[in-house]
């Protein structure tokens, strides 16, 4: 049986937050039964995800994007010509490419692609992930036809769009079919260890790269240490068999997460989804005052992450923190946050998408 072409459009960017539960979706939807699909993603000229986006094999093109912000700042008075041009180019591209629905999670590089699609009248789906919605969902939300959540908290932050669903953390291949054995043969650790990973994320995090350097001594004690610095970042001057510092992971971060028994991390819903879906541990430092202190105390109030205090960070090294680490067993917390949501979200976001198309194909 011939299998009806569908055209999906996503858009995003600026960092990996947004592009990597996109990319997963993609992922779930390509190998469709009913449908083909055709995918092209609309992203930032300079952002990490035009990488990640051509290593998938999608096609992708960069528009114009600018920042609406709340604050003073010199580009303040160029960045809305270039919200102008984007949205220009967004009449482009769907025109071009006609897609049957265009999806976002989040960034500044979909607010004018979202306006552009209403005008058009392409049916728009917003994925938001944190539990407080940024300020370029916000903008979309008038545009939307659907929007998906992480959290059931948020669902009254979008009232007014037609259809809405809690669906969990969508994430990629490499996390559902994760192995640790992979991880222990390409990095060398040790099986009979226990991995402590510490990641910023892709752009990697001076906070967290500091307090490496104050702990590692004591972990090595007892841990062998996986540190993503951030690019440009070497990480401690410490040669050991158990210490482990690179810049980032661009392939096998799910088997590093997978074979991990503490993962300390920032308070993004992309990394703290995938822990999710593995059962893993997780220290959270969140970026302060933002949205991610508001993610981590709503995993914090179910009893599912482990939350840091200033203590952690203090010098001499903190007796209770000491004593943390040095007693650790990993599982319990781990599993907690595995049961704050049923499972990954690819198969019911999928089943949204299409709930989308197939309505404004009856139309």
């Amino acid at each position: 049986m011939d299998q009806q072409k569908l055209r999906l459009m996503f858009t995003g960017g600026g960092s990996g937050g947004p592009t990597t539960p996109l990319l997963g979706l993609a992922e779930t939807l390509k190998d469709h039964e009913e449908y083909s699909m055709e995918f092209l993603f609309l992203g930032t000229s300079r952002g990490p995800e035009r990488r990640m986006v051509e290593e998938f094999g999608m096609p992708y093109q960069a528009i114009p994007a600018g920042k609406l912000r709340r604050y003073w700042d010199w580009k303040n008075l160029s960045d809305p010509f270039l919200v102008l041009a984007g949205f220009f180019y967004g009449i482009y591209y769907l025109l071009k490419f006609r897609p049957q629905i265009v999806i976002s999670a989040g960034s500044f590089a979909s607010v004018p692609v979202a306006w552009a699609s209403m005008i058009l009248r392409v049916p728009h789906l917003i994925l938001q992930m944190d539990v407080r919605p940024g300020l370029a969902n916000r903008l979309m939300k008038p545009c939307s036809n659907a929007a998906a959540f992480y959290f059931e908290s948020t669902l009254n932050s979008f009232k007014g769009v037609q259809k809405r669903e809690v669906v969990g953390p969508v994430v990629r291949s490499n996390i559902l079919n994760s192995d640790p054995k992979r991880a222990e043969a390409e990095w060398g650790l040790d099986p009979e260890k226990p991995l402590l990973t510490v990641t910023g994320g892709g752009q990697g995090a001076g906070q967290l790269n500091r307090l490496v350097e104050l702990w590692l001594p004591v972990w090595l004690q007892n841990w062998q240490v996986v540190h993503l610095t951030g690019k440009g970042h070497t990480g401690e001057n410490k040669v050991h068999p158990d210490y482990h510092p690179l810049e980032f992971v661009e392939h096998g971060m799910g088997d590093l997460l997978a074979r991990s028994d503490l993962v300390i991390t920032r308070a993004g819903m992309g990394i703290l989804g995938e822990l999710s879906v593995l059962a893993k541990d997780a220290l959270v430092i969140p970026m302060a005052g933002t949205h991610q202190e508001i993610n981590m105390d709503a995993l914090v109030k179910k009893d599912s992450v482990f939350q840091a205090d200033p203590d952690l960070f203090k010098e001499p090294i903190d007796e209770k923190w000491k004593q943390f680490f040095n007693n650790f067993k990993p599982g319990p917390m781990g599993e907690k946050l595995h049961q704050v949501w049923s499972g990954p979200g690819n198969q019911a976001l999928s089943a949204m998408v299409l709930s989308c198309i197939e309505k404004n194909l009856r139309n």
